[in-house]
């Protein structure tokens, strides 16, 4: 349980601002930042039920609450393993950074390294690899190995809804733990990969990607696992559109 959250007063201005009008998703917010579920880095176990219980909603209500929310780009949750991802969480609760010899580089790994290996765990570790230095921390051996793997095609629409066959609802719709470029498969291609990391960053750039995600839209195309949407998401984020 964490005892300490930093919540800045811009949080008006930036993430509370895309949920205005909808105070079941300002609540949803604000447990997932300061609940004594989360930690530092805003990856960990949630089942929905105490999501509910604790800010007072029906489950219901919590689950399009949590809907919105991840709507909005703050958050990724898997309803299956029960698993929410605050994006921006470790930037603000760790830091943007950290050095190698940071103490923190450790803790991080420790709290990472009790979650499975799913799709929303293995973006969390790909995302901060490099920023946290987590690719040489002995615990998370095994998070490396799955980052290496090239990544699995997805199922196209007909295998979804055979997987849902029989429940009353398609596989895609059974859980909200769908990134951008996953929910996108259906409809279109990922970029080709460019023949090197400069013709990438140029590409990018042409698309009008803004800045402060070249990082990982770059590591993405690099891999073939970066679609238009995911572009189109940054730009609406970058410009504070819910």
């Amino acid at each position: 349980m964490r005892s300490y959250a930093a919540i800045p007063p811009s949080i008006w201005h930036t993430e509370i601002k895309k949920l205005r009008g909808d105070v079941d998703a300002i609540a949803v917010h604000y447990h997932l930042t300061t609940s004594q579920h989360s930690n530092m880095i805003g990856l960990y176990r949630l089942p929905l039920v105490f999501l509910a219980h604790e800010i007072g909603s029906p489950v219901e209500e919590a689950r399009k609450g949590l809907r919105r929310v991840i709507e909005a780009g703050i958050c990724t949750y898997d309803e299956e393993l029960e698993i929410v991802w605050v994006h921006d969480m470790a930037k603000s609760q760790v830091a943007p950074r950290l050095s190698p010899k940071d103490n923190r580089v450790v803790a991080v790994a420790k709290l990472l390294s009790v979650l499975p290996i799913c799709p929303i765990t293995l973006a969390f570790y790909a995302h901060y690899r490099e920023f946290f230095h987590l690719g040489g921390q002995p615990t998370l051996d095994e998070f490396e190995r799955a980052f290496r793997v090239p990544l699995k095609p997805f199922r196209n629409k007909e295998q979804e809804q055979d997987l849902g066959a029989g429940t009353g609802t398609s596989g895609s719709e059974s859980q909200m733990d769908t990134y951008p470029h996953a929910r996108a498969a259906y409809a279109e291609e990922p970029f080709d990969v460019p023949a090197s990391h400069i013709e990438g960053r140029s590409f990018l750039v042409s698309n009008g990607l803004p800045p402060q995600f070249m990082d990982q839209a770059l590591e993405r195309l690099m891999k073939r696992a970066l679609f238009p949407c995911d572009i189109s998401d940054w730009i609406n984020e970058a410009r504070g559109v819910a």
